[in-house]
C-alpha cells in the first residue's frame, strides 16, 4: 500500500483497521504481550496514527475488547425505550438479556482472559480505563431499572448491585467453563444455561426454570410483582440447543 493510498483513508477506516488488528493480536496473545508497534503493522498504518486516534494502550484494549459490550447494552437499552417500561414479562426480557450477553461473551472468550483480573489484567492504566469504562455501562443499566422498577412499582433489592451480579454471573459461567464442566462430563447446551441462570437472576438459587415446570406469572410467591432486569426483546438468540464446542 503506497504512502498516498495512506493518507486518504479517512479516520473512521483507519480506527476500524487499528481495532480490528488490535482484537485479532490481544485475541492471540494477551494484552501485556502485545505492542502498539505490532497493531499498527497488523492494520497497515503508523503507529503514530495508533496513538492519535486511542491515545495509549490501554485505550485501545479497552475499545476493542469493551466495546461490543457497551453496544449491546446500548442497544438493549434503546430497544427497551421503545417498547416502553413494564411490556414484557420479566422472565422473558431477563432470559433475553442473559441469553445475548452469554452468546456475546462466548464470542469473546480469549479476549475475556486478558480483561483485568485475568491472568494479563495487571496494568494499573488499564484496570483504572476499563473500570471508568464499564461504570458508564451499568449507569446506563441502573438508570433503565429504576425506571422500570416506578413503572411496576415492585420490590427490588439493590439496582447497583444486581446489575453487577448479573453480568459477573454469566462472566464466570462463560470464563469458568472448563471446569465448572471438565472434559468427560455431559456439557448443557446453551439453551438450558441461559434459562438456568435467568431463572437464578429472577428468583434465586430456588428457581425452577425447567420448561414447563414453573408458572409463567410475573409475581412472586406472595403475589408482589417481580422486576426483570432487562425488559426487551431479545438482541442475540440462544439457538442452537445443541451442545456447544468447548472452548481451545
Amino acid at each position: 500500500m503506497t504512502q498516498d493510498s495512506r493518507s486518504r483513508r479517512s479516520s473512521a477506516t483507519v480506527r476500524s483497521l487499528v481495532l480490528g488488528a488490535a482484537r485479532e493480536l490481544f485475541d492471540e496473545h494477551g494484552y501485556e504481550h502485545v505492542t502498539t508497534r505490532e497493531i499498527a503493522a497488523r492494520a497497515g498504518v503508523t503507529q503514530a496514527l495508533v496513538f492519535r486516534h486511542f491515545g495509549t494502550k490501554a485505550n485501545l484494549f479497552v475499545e476493542a475488547v469493551y466495546r461490543p459490550f457497551y453496544d449491546f447494552v446500548a442497544e438493549y437499552v434503546r430497544q427497551w425505550i421503545e417498547h416502553g417500561h413494564g411490556a414484557r414479562s420479566a422472565e422473558q426480557t431477563t432470559r433475553d438479556f442473559v441469553g445475548g450477553l452469554y452468546l456475546l461473551l462466548i464470542d469473546n472468550h480469549k479476549l475475556l482472559l486478558a480483561l483485568p483480573g485475568g491472568p494479563s489484567g495487571g496494568s494499573p492504566e488499564l484496570r483504572t480505563r476499563a473500570g471508568a469504562f464499564l461504570q458508564e455501562v451499568f449507569d446506563k443499566l441502573e438508570r433503565e431499572i429504576e425506571a422500570e422498577v416506578a413503572v411496576l412499582d415492585a420490590p427490588v433489592v439493590d439496582v447497583a448491585l444486581s446489575v453487577r451480579f448479573t453480568v459477573a454471573l454469566v462472566y464466570g459461567a462463560t470464563v469458568l467453563d472448563d471446569m465448572l464442566f471438565p472434559a468427560g462430563r455431559q456439557h448443557p447446551t446453551r439453551a438450558r444455561l441461559v434459562e438456568e441462570m435467568a431463572g437464578f437472576v429472577i428468583r434465586g438459587s430456588g428457581s425452577d426454570s425447567d420448561s414447563g415446570s414453573g408458572s409463567d406469572s410475573d409475581s412472586d410467591s406472595e403475589g408482589q410483582p417481580t422486576t426483570p432486569i432487562m425488559p426487551i426483546e431479545p438482541i442475540m438468540s440462544t439457538e442452537p440447543s445443541t451442545p456447544r464446542r468447548r472452548h481451545q
